[in-house]
């Protein structure tokens, strides 16, 4: 190679680092707190004692909320603002603990696969349904194999529905999305999504029992790019 083409590849070099660094200088993020405003909602006490082996009647977690924080809520960039994305390799694992799916709600990138197991000394039976359709519908019992489920039947803004055909009050809730920019709050209400680039954007906030809601951010360069957002629920 001669000394002007290897001049030339370093420089080539430098701009594609240059060009990586500002790439990662410009991507933002939004971080919050979704919050319940009032008395949240008494939650259903299942016969979960009818299966010996699901231990004593507990409420349900339908709605969970502490110190006025709601946990279980899927916050995302709306559906078809950034691109096409692919899904990530790796599944979103569900596990069957306590007759419960554990965790109740999580969000996957459209065309990623999720697994469930069954961490439970007893049979579950499980059936996913997308719009009232079914997935899967499959037994599993005691230290079986892990259930991989395929959902491609799914698109973005879809939500894939697991339920229990042994255990009425076992459900879970996959929310499927076309990007990577999603969150799910944790036991404080907290959220953060990293790495969004420069623009304006609205973001959502799903919870299965309690709805939609919606806001507008905007992330800007360098300070701008991090900002917060606060969504809250009433009875």
């Amino acid at each position: 190679m001669s000394y002007s083409a290897i001049v030339m590849t370093r420089h080539a070099l430098v701009l594609v680092c240059l060009a990586a660094l500002d790439g990662r200088a410009h991507a933002g993020s939004v971080k919050g707190t979704v919050l319940f405003e009032g008395e949240a909602p008494e939650n259903k006490t299942p016969k979960r004692e009818a299966d010996p082996k699901c231990g004593k009647d507990r409420p349900d977690e339908a709605v969970v909320v502490t110190k006025g924080k709601l946990r279980d809520v899927v916050v995302r960039i709306k559906n078809g603002s950034t691109g096409a994305h692919d899904a990530p390799k790796d599944p979103v694992v569900l596990d069957q603990h306590g007759c419960d799916y554990v965790p109740r709600v999580v969000g996957i990138v459209a065309g990623q696969k999720v697994v469930v197991k069954n961490s439970d000394a007893t049979f579950h039976n499980v059936w996913g349904q997308v719009a009232g359709k079914d997935l899967v519908n499959k037994q599993q019992g005691p230290k079986a194999a892990d259930l991989t489920i395929d959902p491609a039947a799914a698109k973005p803004g879809d939500v894939v529905e697991l339920k229990c055909g042994i255990h009425p009050w076992m459900h879970a809730y996959v929310a499927v999305q076309d990007s990577p920019y999603f969150a799910v709050t944790d036991a404080e209400g907290k959220f953060e999504i990293k790495d969004l680039p420069v623009g304006t954007y609205t973001l959502e906030a799903w919870h299965p029992t309690l709805g939609e809601k919606s806001l507008q951010i905007v992330i800007g360069k360098g300070k701008r790019g991090d900002v917060t957002a606060r969504f809250s629920y009433k009875p």
